[in-house]
């Protein structure tokens, strides 16, 4: 009986061991079918250009939509903001200013009393005045500019005769400006031609303007500033102007920082 089962034991246990190894290859095959399927599998394609956002098999590139919820927006390029660096430099400022005139009677009677446009000596008069200027860059750090003021209706009711009832003037300036951390500071020289009229006065009043300035701004956004001004006349003593202003660059920080 024994010398029967012994074959039939011996038989099994071979049949067992050549059904294991039987899978363990069923299994490496298994597993190299799956590395091969991984390492060939195509990624996930999508529409994309330089315009897109970095794409990978895990993020999509942003899609060309409106749509404020996330993963839904169009997404701007690293930088964008300083696209603009390929429009043309320049900066529109607009704000008030107020100027002082040490001599207040009309240049005209001046004349007839003395022979000479000087001003008589008094206590002057003074002038609230809307300015816009614009400006253009003309290399790092220097800047040409025109500033166009127009003001003084307040006084047109004035029954002063030595006061300005109404003031125009044109001028240019060139200057130069710095940054120092959030502000910009700058110095300039400014020429014109102003014309203003008075009370009673039938024709108006022409005077040459040149005059010395000081500028400082302070960064509100890159390409936003609040600044003031302020001047005195070199043509004629006790003149002086003050003023604030509003400021839109085309540029960020006006192409000043890199």
């Amino acid at each position: 009986m024994n010398t029967r089962i012994s074959p039939l034991l011996a038989g099994v246990l071979v049949a067992a061991s050549a059904h294991t190894a039987l899978a363990d290859d069923d299994d490496d095959d298994a597993d190299v079918d799956a590395e091969v399927a991984v390492t060939t599998e195509v990624p996930p394609t999508w529409a994309s250009d330089i315009d897109s956002c970095c794409v990978t098999s895990e993020h999509p590139p942003c899609v060309d939509s409106e749509s404020d919820v996330v993963g839904y927006r169009q997404c701007t390029r690293y930088g964008a903001w300083g696209s603009n660096l390929l429009d043309p430099d320049m900066f529109v400022q607009v704000g008030m200013n107020m100027r002082h005139f040490a001599g207040s009677a009309p240049m005209a009677a001046a004349r007839a009393a003395t022979g000479t446009p000087e001003r008589p000596h008094g206590g002057g008069d003074d002038a609230l005045m809307f300015d816009e200027r614009i400006g253009y860059p003309v290399t790092t750090g220097l800047y040409l500019a025109f500033d166009f003021e127009l003001g003084n209706f307040a006084n047109a009711e004035s029954k002063n005769t030595t006061d300005r009832d109404f003031v125009l003037d044109g001028l240019f300036s060139f200057g130069a400006r710095g940054s120092l951390g959030p502000f910009s500071l700058g110095a300039e020289m400014a020429g014109g031609v102003m014309q203003s009229s008075f009370p009673k006065q039938p024709t108006e009043q022409t005077d040459a303007v040149f005059e010395a300035r000081g500028r400082a701004e302070l960064w509100l956004a890159p390409w936003f500033t609040v600044g003031g001004a302020i001047g005195a006349s070199l043509l004629d003593r006790g003149d002086w102007m003050a003023g604030l202003y509003l400021g839109v660059h085309t540029w960020a920080y006006a192409g000043d920082r890199y």
